[in-house]
């Protein structure tokens, strides 16, 4: 044992300098240690492709939940002087990042960018994945004037399906506002917020049912003093709530059905991932 253990000390500096010190990190998910070292990498300028090294910390940064770091070494990567094909893979995950955090508009800016540097073929793929990001940014007609422009044969099919969201129920705004404001607590009942409603009803209504009393016994300061400070915070902060949920649940229900139907099309962010030119599965391996 203690033989082993002597050849496992003599031969290890040598067999971590026969490989990437920051692939090795980065194969343990030690990614603080990883990028460390592709940093340090940058620094000597030890590396062969340095478009490679600024992609490796950028999908690290990713995997690791550090969006706006791995979007600021993907900048670097596609914006240089030299290019590579890892530019290809830093326009998707630059695209990735924004997709998740539902910037529809810069998606779609990346995804022209990309353009320039595919053939036709992609390109085409590149506009049924804007078509989607319009259908989740609510602009149907920019999104549908895509689809109708392309040569799929499902196109009819998802036409259809995209001009049925015009018959999901919506709440209305408007009238659960006047609701409330004639009877606190009934836009709550509207909405389907029957806790709230309920809540509502008991503290605002009778806030305002004091102040009606305090004005019948002509306690006009203290009904004023009511008012001021009391029943127009509540009323306030109810009416406010109660449409940021109504909103939140009609733009719910429109994702929902964009799911629902979305399994039965070719999946935008897969087809935007087949698209890279180097496979994130073998970035790491040693050779």
């Amino acid at each position: 044992m203690a033989k082993k253990l002597i050849l496992i000390i003599f031969f290890l500096p040598s067999l971590l300098m026969s490989q990437n010190l920051g692939d090795y990190y980065a194969g343990k998910k030690y990614y603080f240690e990883a990028i460390t070292e592709y940093k340090r990498q940058l620094f000597t300028k030890d590396y062969t492709n340095k478009d490679k090294v600024l992609y490796k910390i950028s999908l690290l940064y990713f995997r690791s939940n550090r969006k706006v770091k791995a979007e600021t070494y993907l900048t670097q990567a596609i914006f240089n002087k030299k290019h590579t094909d890892y530019d290809i893979n830093c326009y998707i995950l630059a695209a990735k990042i924004h997709w998740d955090n539902y910037d529809y508009k810069i998606f779609r800016n990346t995804l022209t960018q990309l353009q320039t540097t595919l053939d036709s073929g992609r390109c085409d793929t590149l506009e049924y994945i804007k078509a989607w990001s319009y259908y989740y940014n609510a602009q149907w007609k920019q999104g549908n004037q895509i689809i109708d422009s392309l040569n799929l044969s499902f196109s009819d099919s998802l036409l259809a399906d995209i001009n049925r969201i015009a018959h999901i129920p919506q709440k209305s705004k408007v009238l659960a506002g006047i609701m409330s404001t004639i009877l606190p607590g009934s836009g709550n009942l509207y909405a389907g917020d029957h806790k709230n409603a309920l809540l509502t009803f008991g503290l605002v209504g009778s806030i305002g049912g004091s102040i009606i009393w305090n004005i019948i016994k002509r306690a006009y300061f203290v009904a004023a003093s009511k008012y001021l400070f009391l029943f127009r915070r509540y009323y306030k902060g109810s009416r406010k709530n109660l449409l940021h949920k109504i909103e939140k649940e009609n733009v719910s229900r429109i994702g929902d059905y964009l799911k629902s139907i979305s399994s039965h099309y070719p999946d935008p962010i897969k087809k935007l991932q087949e698209m890279k030119k180097i496979s994130d599965r073998n970035l790491f391996e040693n050779k």
